[in-house]
């Protein structure tokens, strides 16, 4: 996902550094990020280095983007912060507290949490989320750097878990596969009836437009019929080892 993120921001005109300890892979990283950036007409260059020192150096932004691994992570944001003393530091992640990242790190008012949306060059959002210390100055910059590439980035005001786009997205996937596990659907049924009613819904109104569009008085009178049923698990359900 780095090196398409990183063909992205070339793209949009900025000079990139890919940096990552494996020289082999390094190599595909930029050959992937450099045809990505061929697409501009005034594309920025992408270069690379195994030494992260010398990948971060006079840089203005660094998104990271390896292993969804807190201890991972925070060691990487903790690296960085002593290496730069002005850069925005992202993190990419898709359900990790950016608080939590950003533990270590000297500035922790520099880190921000940047949610890429897999794959990044398809997929327009990009959640911006605001960590227990992060500036606000840090948030508009990213928000300002993201639309210049032509994103669609939202503001996350905070830092919880899963963020926006992940909380609805498991709130449905729990329920889905709820409903199989209690015998109420086979997994097929499931995802018929997703891709044919809501999913073709939701393409065109969110979840908080379909409510006033069916009416609020409607949608609180079933939501008092169906919630109390519905499954409140707070565990991986059983079922995902078997479906």
């Amino acid at each position: 996902m780095g090196r398409r993120i990183a063909g992205i921001i070339a793209r949009g005109g900025a000079d990139v550094v890919l940096h990552d300890s494996n020289a082999e892979l390094l190599e595909g990283a930029v050959a992937v990020a450099s045809q990505m950036a061929s697409e501009s007409s005034t594309p920025g260059t992408v270069t690379s280095s195994t030494s992260l020192p010398e990948a971060v150096a006079n840089s203005d932004f660094i998104t990271e983007a390896i292993i969804e691994d807190l201890g991972a992570k925070q060691q990487l944001i903790a690296a960085i912060s002593e290496l730069t003393e002005r850069a925005i530091i992202a993190t990419n992640t898709s359900v990790l507290p950016i608080t939590s990242i950003a533990e270590f790190a000297t500035a922790p008012d520099r880190v921000v949490g940047t949610h890429w949306w897999n794959p990044p060059d398809l997929i327009p959002i990009v959640e911006v989320v605001r960590g227990e210390h992060t500036s606000t100055e840090v948030i508009d910059r990213t928000v300002a750097l993201l639309e210049h590439l032509g994103k669609l980035a939202v503001r996350v005001e905070r830092d919880v878990p899963g963020f926006v786009g992940n909380r609805l997205q498991h709130a449905l996937w729990r329920e889905a596969i709820a409903l199989v596990a209690d015998g109420v659907c086979d997994a097929e049924t499931a995802d018929l009836v997703c891709r044919n009613t809501i999913g073709l819904r939701l393409a065109q109104m969110g979840p908080i437009e379909t409510a006033d569009y069916v009416g609020l008085d409607l949608t609180r009178a079933i939501h008092e019929a169906v919630l109390p049923s519905l499954s409140t698990d707070t565990f991986a359900n059983p079922i995902l080892t078997t479906l």
